[in-house]
Protein backbone atom coordinates (compact mmCIF):
# COMPACT_ATOMS: atom_id res chain seq x y z
CA UNK A 1 0.00 0.00 0.00
CA UNK A 2 1.42 3.67 -0.64
CA UNK A 3 1.72 5.30 2.75
CA UNK A 4 0.90 9.01 0.87
CA UNK A 5 -2.42 8.30 1.17
CA UNK A 6 -4.20 11.47 0.87
CA UNK A 7 -6.16 12.40 4.29
CA UNK A 8 -10.15 12.90 4.08
CA UNK A 9 -10.71 16.59 4.24
CA UNK A 10 -13.91 17.64 6.16
CA UNK A 11 -15.87 19.85 3.82
CA UNK A 12 -18.88 19.26 2.43
CA UNK A 13 -21.35 21.09 0.58
CA UNK A 14 -24.92 20.58 0.47
CA UNK A 15 -26.35 17.09 -0.29
CA UNK A 16 -22.66 16.09 -1.59
CA UNK A 17 -19.16 15.79 0.01
CA UNK A 18 -16.57 17.77 -1.96
CA UNK A 19 -13.57 16.56 -1.53
CA UNK A 20 -10.13 19.23 -1.85
CA UNK A 21 -7.64 17.31 -2.99
CA UNK A 22 -4.89 20.24 -2.50
CA UNK A 23 -5.59 19.86 1.28
CA UNK A 24 -4.28 17.49 3.90
CA UNK A 25 -6.35 17.77 6.44
CA UNK A 26 -8.13 14.63 8.66
CA UNK A 27 -11.81 14.73 9.37
CA UNK A 28 -12.46 15.99 13.11
CA UNK A 29 -12.91 13.32 15.18
CA UNK A 30 -16.35 12.90 16.33
CA UNK A 31 -17.75 13.94 12.93
CA UNK A 32 -20.80 12.29 11.91
CA UNK A 33 -20.53 13.81 8.69
CA UNK A 34 -19.40 10.21 6.57
CA UNK A 35 -22.33 7.88 7.54
CA UNK A 36 -23.43 5.13 5.98
CA UNK A 37 -26.63 5.86 4.34
CA UNK A 38 -28.22 1.99 4.09
CA UNK A 39 -27.88 0.04 7.09
CA UNK A 40 -29.22 -3.16 5.41
CA UNK A 41 -26.17 -3.03 2.49
CA UNK A 42 -24.08 -6.05 2.48
CA UNK A 43 -20.22 -5.10 1.93
CA UNK A 44 -19.11 -6.50 -1.24
CA UNK A 45 -16.04 -8.27 0.39
CA UNK A 46 -13.83 -9.57 -2.34
CA UNK A 47 -12.34 -13.06 -2.00
CA UNK A 48 -9.22 -12.92 0.60
CA UNK A 49 -6.21 -15.07 0.34
CA UNK A 50 -4.64 -16.16 3.34
CA UNK A 51 -1.42 -15.85 4.13
CA UNK A 52 0.42 -18.84 6.42
CA UNK A 53 3.21 -18.06 8.78
CA UNK A 54 3.30 -20.31 11.70
CA UNK A 55 0.30 -19.97 13.71
CA UNK A 56 -0.69 -17.32 12.03
CA UNK A 57 -2.22 -16.54 8.77
CA UNK A 58 -2.53 -12.38 7.25
CA UNK A 59 -4.87 -10.91 4.91
CA UNK A 60 -6.09 -7.71 3.62
CA UNK A 61 -8.55 -6.26 1.20
CA UNK A 62 -9.65 -3.41 -0.47
CA UNK A 63 -13.70 -2.36 -0.92
CA UNK A 64 -14.64 -0.07 -4.23
CA UNK A 65 -18.44 1.06 -2.45
CA UNK A 66 -17.96 2.57 -0.35
CA UNK A 67 -14.07 3.18 -0.66
CA UNK A 68 -12.03 0.91 2.08
CA UNK A 69 -8.66 -0.76 3.24
CA UNK A 70 -8.72 -3.29 5.74
CA UNK A 71 -5.68 -6.16 7.29
CA UNK A 72 -6.20 -8.74 9.00
CA UNK A 73 -4.62 -11.74 11.12
CA UNK A 74 -5.82 -14.75 12.26
CA UNK A 75 -4.56 -16.57 15.46
CA UNK A 76 -4.86 -20.46 16.00
CA UNK A 77 -5.07 -20.84 19.79
CA UNK A 78 -5.19 -24.74 19.55
CA UNK A 79 -1.13 -24.05 18.99
CA UNK A 80 -0.12 -25.08 22.06
CA UNK A 81 3.52 -22.71 21.54
CA UNK A 82 1.28 -19.71 20.70
CA UNK A 83 1.00 -17.12 24.06
CA UNK A 84 -1.26 -14.70 24.56
CA UNK A 85 0.17 -10.93 26.08
CA UNK A 86 -2.14 -8.08 27.22
CA UNK A 87 0.38 -5.55 28.01
CA UNK A 88 2.45 -3.03 29.10
CA UNK A 89 2.48 -3.95 33.19
CA UNK A 90 0.24 -1.61 35.13
CA UNK A 91 1.83 1.07 36.89
CA UNK A 92 -1.60 0.30 39.82
CA UNK A 93 -4.77 -0.86 39.91
CA UNK A 94 -6.44 0.59 36.30
CA UNK A 95 -3.46 2.37 35.01
CA UNK A 96 -0.45 1.45 32.46
CA UNK A 97 1.92 3.56 31.03
CA UNK A 98 1.21 4.41 27.19
CA UNK A 99 2.71 2.75 24.64
CA UNK A 100 2.74 2.70 20.72
CA UNK A 101 1.49 -0.93 19.45
CA UNK A 102 4.67 -1.22 17.36
CA UNK A 103 6.95 -0.38 20.44
CA UNK A 104 4.68 -3.04 22.33
CA UNK A 105 4.79 -5.85 20.08
CA UNK A 106 8.85 -5.43 20.32
CA UNK A 107 9.14 -5.20 23.47
CA UNK A 108 6.77 -8.51 24.03
CA UNK A 109 8.54 -9.98 21.15
CA UNK A 110 4.83 -10.60 19.27
CA UNK A 111 4.37 -12.43 16.58
CA UNK A 112 1.04 -9.76 15.96
CA UNK A 113 -0.44 -6.98 18.38
CA UNK A 114 -3.35 -4.63 18.04
CA UNK A 115 -4.55 -1.63 20.52
CA UNK A 116 -7.42 -2.89 22.60
CA UNK A 117 -8.97 -1.16 25.44
CA UNK A 118 -10.27 2.50 25.47
CA UNK A 119 -8.38 5.01 27.49
CA UNK A 120 -8.63 8.36 29.40
CA UNK A 121 -6.17 10.82 27.70
CA UNK A 122 -4.86 10.87 24.14
CA UNK A 123 -1.39 11.89 23.07
CA UNK A 124 1.55 10.09 20.97
CA UNK A 125 3.83 10.42 23.76
CA UNK A 126 4.66 6.88 25.90
CA UNK A 127 5.20 6.40 29.35
CA UNK A 128 2.63 8.79 29.95
CA UNK A 129 -0.35 6.82 32.81
CA UNK A 130 -2.86 5.79 30.85
CA UNK A 131 -6.42 4.94 32.69
CA UNK A 132 -7.81 1.89 31.21
CA UNK A 133 -11.24 1.76 30.15
CA UNK A 134 -13.28 -1.61 30.73
CA UNK A 135 -11.79 -5.54 31.97
CA UNK A 136 -8.03 -6.53 31.46
CA UNK A 137 -6.69 -9.62 32.59
CA UNK A 138 -3.17 -10.67 32.31
CA UNK A 139 -2.47 -14.43 33.04
CA UNK A 140 -5.59 -14.17 35.54
CA UNK A 141 -4.75 -10.78 37.40
CA UNK A 142 -7.14 -8.30 36.89
CA UNK A 143 -5.62 -4.82 36.08
CA UNK A 144 -9.12 -2.77 35.13
CA UNK A 145 -12.59 -3.26 36.36
CA UNK A 146 -15.47 -3.84 33.91
CA UNK A 147 -17.67 -1.41 32.43
CA UNK A 148 -21.11 -2.87 32.17
CA UNK A 149 -22.04 -0.75 29.20
CA UNK A 150 -19.75 -2.39 26.65
CA UNK A 151 -18.41 -5.64 25.96
CA UNK A 152 -15.03 -7.78 26.56
CA UNK A 153 -12.69 -10.63 24.92
CA UNK A 154 -12.42 -13.58 27.50
CA UNK A 155 -9.94 -16.45 26.69
CA UNK A 156 -10.02 -19.15 29.62
CA UNK A 157 -7.44 -21.68 31.00
CA UNK A 158 -8.58 -24.10 27.88
CA UNK A 159 -7.63 -21.74 25.22
CA UNK A 160 -11.31 -21.30 24.24
CA UNK A 161 -12.10 -17.35 23.74
CA UNK A 162 -15.50 -15.72 23.74
CA UNK A 163 -16.80 -12.64 23.42
CA UNK A 164 -19.23 -11.38 26.78
CA UNK A 165 -21.07 -8.38 27.90
CA UNK A 166 -18.64 -6.80 31.00
CA UNK A 167 -22.17 -6.62 32.51
CA UNK A 168 -22.11 -10.19 33.43
CA UNK A 169 -18.94 -9.74 35.08
CA UNK A 170 -20.08 -7.93 37.42
CA UNK A 171 -22.18 -8.32 40.74
CA UNK A 172 -25.21 -6.53 41.12
CA UNK A 173 -23.31 -4.05 43.85
CA UNK A 174 -21.17 -3.57 40.76
CA UNK A 175 -18.24 -4.81 42.44
CA UNK A 176 -16.02 -7.50 40.00
CA UNK A 177 -17.53 -11.23 40.03
CA UNK A 178 -14.63 -12.45 40.93
CA UNK A 179 -16.24 -16.40 40.35
CA UNK A 180 -17.33 -15.60 37.15
CA UNK A 181 -13.38 -14.25 36.16
CA UNK A 182 -11.73 -17.55 38.01
CA UNK A 183 -11.25 -19.21 35.06
CA UNK A 184 -10.33 -16.46 33.02
CA UNK A 185 -6.50 -16.36 32.22
CA UNK A 186 -6.52 -13.18 30.10
CA UNK A 187 -9.35 -10.83 29.24
CA UNK A 188 -9.47 -7.07 27.18
CA UNK A 189 -12.02 -4.76 27.32
CA UNK A 190 -13.91 -3.09 24.11
CA UNK A 191 -16.58 -0.52 22.89
CA UNK A 192 -20.32 -2.54 21.59
CA UNK A 193 -20.02 -6.01 19.70
CA UNK A 194 -20.47 -5.59 16.29
CA UNK A 195 -21.13 -9.45 15.40
CA UNK A 196 -23.39 -11.99 16.91
CA UNK A 197 -23.68 -15.51 16.01
CA UNK A 198 -22.55 -14.76 12.62
CA UNK A 199 -24.77 -11.66 11.92
CA UNK A 200 -23.61 -8.30 11.72
CA UNK A 201 -25.44 -5.55 14.39
CA UNK A 202 -26.90 -2.57 13.68
CA UNK A 203 -25.31 0.08 15.77
CA UNK A 204 -23.68 3.41 14.94
CA UNK A 205 -23.46 4.86 11.48
CA UNK A 206 -20.39 6.98 11.74
CA UNK A 207 -17.53 6.04 9.47
CA UNK A 208 -14.40 5.80 11.42
CA UNK A 209 -10.80 3.86 11.31
CA UNK A 210 -11.69 0.92 13.22
CA UNK A 211 -9.96 -2.38 15.28
CA UNK A 212 -11.83 -4.97 16.43
CA UNK A 213 -11.21 -8.51 17.37
CA UNK A 214 -13.76 -11.52 16.39
CA UNK A 215 -13.52 -15.09 17.76
CA UNK A 216 -14.52 -18.02 15.32
CA UNK A 217 -17.71 -20.32 16.39
CA UNK A 218 -15.24 -23.05 18.31
CA UNK A 219 -13.67 -20.24 20.42
CA UNK A 220 -9.94 -21.72 19.09
CA UNK A 221 -9.40 -18.67 16.27
CA UNK A 222 -8.70 -15.03 17.06
CA UNK A 223 -9.28 -12.71 14.44
CA UNK A 224 -7.69 -9.11 14.54
CA UNK A 225 -9.15 -6.40 12.01
CA UNK A 226 -7.65 -3.21 11.05
CA UNK A 227 -9.59 -0.70 8.89
CA UNK A 228 -8.46 2.67 7.38
CA UNK A 229 -10.46 5.74 7.36
CA UNK A 230 -10.66 9.31 7.16
CA UNK A 231 -8.51 9.18 4.03
CA UNK A 232 -9.64 9.89 0.22
CA UNK A 233 -9.30 5.74 -0.34
CA UNK A 234 -10.88 4.25 2.55
CA UNK A 235 -13.82 6.38 4.30
CA UNK A 236 -13.38 4.34 7.46
CA UNK A 237 -16.39 1.80 8.38
CA UNK A 238 -19.97 2.02 10.54
CA UNK A 239 -20.73 -0.79 13.45
CA UNK A 240 -22.45 -2.91 10.96
CA UNK A 241 -19.79 -2.96 8.29
CA UNK A 242 -17.18 -4.04 11.06
CA UNK A 243 -19.16 -6.67 11.84
CA UNK A 244 -19.95 -7.66 8.27
CA UNK A 245 -15.77 -7.72 7.59
CA UNK A 246 -15.26 -9.71 10.68
CA UNK A 247 -17.71 -12.37 9.23
CA UNK A 248 -16.20 -12.26 6.26
CA UNK A 249 -12.98 -13.02 7.88
CA UNK A 250 -14.69 -16.58 9.58
CA UNK A 251 -15.49 -15.17 12.68
CA UNK A 252 -18.84 -16.14 14.34
CA UNK A 253 -18.85 -13.05 17.13
CA UNK A 254 -16.96 -9.91 16.86
CA UNK A 255 -16.44 -6.83 19.40
CA UNK A 256 -15.29 -3.27 18.75
CA UNK A 257 -11.71 -2.27 20.22
CA UNK A 258 -10.88 1.78 20.27
CA UNK A 259 -10.62 2.85 17.28
CA UNK A 260 -10.38 5.86 15.59
CA UNK A 261 -7.03 7.28 15.70
CA UNK A 262 -6.40 4.71 18.35
CA UNK A 263 -6.26 1.71 15.46
CA UNK A 264 -2.65 0.19 14.70
CA UNK A 265 -2.17 -3.60 13.70
CA UNK A 266 1.44 -4.63 13.96
CA UNK A 267 2.82 -7.68 12.85
CA UNK A 268 6.61 -8.99 13.23
CA UNK A 269 8.13 -9.38 9.26
CA UNK A 270 10.38 -12.15 8.44
CA UNK A 271 13.71 -10.05 9.28
CA UNK A 272 12.26 -10.01 12.69
CA UNK A 273 11.35 -6.41 12.42
CA UNK A 274 7.84 -4.58 12.99
CA UNK A 275 5.87 -3.18 10.50
CA UNK A 276 2.32 -1.24 11.37
CA UNK A 277 0.06 -2.61 8.90
CA UNK A 278 -2.85 0.35 8.60
CA UNK A 279 -2.28 3.99 8.39
CA UNK A 280 -3.23 5.20 11.65
CA UNK A 281 -3.78 8.76 11.86
CA UNK A 282 -3.22 11.24 14.64
CA UNK A 283 -3.34 14.78 15.58
CA UNK A 284 -4.39 15.17 12.22
CA UNK A 285 -0.82 13.51 11.26
CA UNK A 286 -0.89 10.36 8.78
CA UNK A 287 1.10 7.46 10.01
CA UNK A 288 1.48 8.98 13.61
CA UNK A 289 1.33 6.02 16.18
CA UNK A 290 -1.34 6.93 19.28
CA UNK A 291 0.24 6.18 22.54
CA UNK A 292 -2.34 4.07 23.62
CA UNK A 293 -3.18 2.16 26.98
CA UNK A 294 -3.30 -1.77 26.72
CA UNK A 295 -2.61 -3.69 23.53
CA UNK A 296 -3.39 -7.45 22.76
CA UNK A 297 -0.63 -9.64 21.29
CA UNK A 298 0.56 -12.48 20.41
CA UNK A 299 3.89 -14.75 20.56
CA UNK A 300 5.49 -17.81 20.36
CA UNK A 301 6.45 -19.53 23.60
CA UNK A 302 10.44 -19.98 23.50
CA UNK A 303 11.67 -23.81 23.00
CA UNK A 304 13.09 -24.97 26.12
Amino acid sequence: MNRSCRLMNPWVFWGLWLLLYSSCTTLSIGTDILTGRDQDRTLAVPPLIWQDRGPLRYTSGRIKDPPLAFWAVAVNLDNPAVQVVIGPEPLSYGFVPSIRVSSFAEQFQCLTAINANPFDIESDREGEPRRIVGIAIQEGRILADPVNRYGALLINRDRITRIVSQRDLLLPDGSVNTGVLEPVRYAVGGFFPVLQQGRALTGRTARYPRSAVGVSQDGKTIYLLAIDGRLLDSLGTTEQETGQLLASLGAWDGLLLDGGGSTSLVIQKQDGTYTVLNHPIHGGRLNQERAVATCLGFRLIPAP
